[in-house]
């Protein structure tokens, strides 16, 4: 069976409105992670003043067709608006409108998110409790059943619809499910639409009391330091993505990756910790999913989030799996540019990956100043050194809090 395709990408992220300001910006290396100004920190009770902020949508971005059947709930809320542009962005990249118009039945979505709709919940309480203000479709927004069926019927989607959370794998996990969808025979073609837009005063404050954040506050975009031995805490970033998912057959010649395999561990010994051995396991059942030998891989898209408990036990799950190679394949860690995107990552991480791999670019590492000797991988390379580089094949790892392990392998379409 040939593997589907991502014919489709929508992007947002701190660093730009749209997959093209996203692939400039990280070419400049211009991270959009600043100083908090959208909103009031409790300035005595946290350490960290800085977060990777998307920008606020204006109503004339998103598209013209589909403006008047937003309501004024649905602009009032950057989560559903930020979800409607990368869904539309994706479908235009995926050149959808231009082919034969397909039964609605055979595409599905699913709407990934570590959150959901945090911050309309939290102005619900708000509301009921401290205003005694009670709005029936508040409680209906916050529902995490709300997006899928409302982007759904935006988008003529009349396939399966529905909602999946499993922290920072989310949009990992629901890729898996897409793919599964697709090659069982239930759909022809999957929009996987993430979404976390979730930081206001109180999010930010509890992010704070869990004490993983970083603390840098006079240099918040050379903050996240993953594999960096000064590293001292993640930085925590908003993003939305959407990938268009489709059958090898029915894409028309066009795609950006093809999903050869992805793996999948689970286990909570400790809740903020990845487990070197399952991450092993995730990264096995990845490639031998895929069919993929281990020195097929050319690239890996590491996961470390600048943790100073964390980081160097990807590497060490890297090292069990490729041995000696595992000093020769260029790792590079995407959340140095965009901070940790919570449920979003395999999208907002994976579309700059996928950029990197058609492009053949092995990028410089980014805010490590210092090794960590415990980190073995190949982590601190010369980019210079990849002049020429072919990369076919890459290995994307993303792991979560609450035990979440999974890899994925993305191949270049046409080879």
């Amino acid at each position: 069976m040939q593997p589907n395709l991502i014919t489709g990408i929508g992007l947002i992220t701190a660093a730009g409105v749209g997959c093209e300001e996203n692939y400039g910006n990280f070419t400049a290396r211009n991270p959009g992670i600043c100083t908090v100004t959208r909103f009031e920190l409790p300035t005595a009770k946290v350490k960290t003043n800085f977060a990777g902020l998307i920008k606020a949508l204006p109503n004339e971005s998103l598209p013209d067709e589909l403006l008047p059947i937003l309501n004024e709930d649905d602009l009032a809320q950057d989560y559903v608006k930020a979800a409607v542009y990368v869904t539309a962005e994706s479908i235009k990249d995926a050149r959808l409108a231009d082919r034969p118009a397909s039964d609605p039945r055979r595409t599905g979505l699913i709407v990934a998110s570590s959150l959901g709709n945090f911050l309309n919940v939290s102005e619900l309480v708000k509301d009921y409790f401290m205003k005694e203000l009670y709005k029936i479709t508040s409680l209906i927004h916050g529902m995490n059943s709300y997006l899928p069926s409302r982007l759904g019927s935006m988008f003529g989607v009349a396939g399966p619809c529905y909602f999946v959370s499993s922290s920072c794998t989310s949009a990992l996990n629901a890729t898996l499910q897409a793919d599964t969808l697709i090659k069982s025979g239930v759909v022809d073609r999957m929009l996987v639409c993430a979404v976390d837009v979730c930081l206001e005063t109180g999010t930010y404050h509890l992010w704070n009391k869990i004490r993983v954040l970083s603390h840098r506050n006079d240099s918040p975009q050379t903050a996240c330091r993953p594999y960096c031995k000064t590293r001292d805490g993640i930085v925590v970033s908003e993003a939305a993505g959407c990938f268009v998912i489709e059958k090898a057959s029915d894409a028309s010649g066009h795609g950006h990756a093809m999903i050869k395999g992805i793996g999948m561990a689970n286990g909570a010994s400790d809740f903020l910790k990845p487990s070197p051995e399952l991450l092993e396991a995730a990264i096995r059942e990845a490639l031998a999913t895929s069919q993929t030998p281990s020195e097929k891989i050319d690239f890996i898209a590491g996961s470390a989030s600048g943790s100073p408990h964390c980081d160097h036990f990807e590497s060490e799950a890297i090292c069990r799996v490729f041995g000696e190679r595992a000093t020769k394949i260029p790792v590079f860690p995407y959340k140095s540019f965009l901070g940790s995107t919570f449920g979003t990552q395999a999208i907002s991480e994976g579309a700059l990956a996928i950029r990197s791999m058609n492009k053949n670019l092995v990028p410089a590492p980014f805010n490590i100043f210092e090794p960590d000797e415990r980190v073995k991988a190949n982590v601190y390379y010369n980019s210079s050194d990849y002049a020429g580089y072919e990369i076919n094949n890459m290995l994307f790892i993303n792991y979560g809090f609450a035990g979440n392990h999974m890899a994925m392998v993305l191949g270049k379409c046409g080879k």
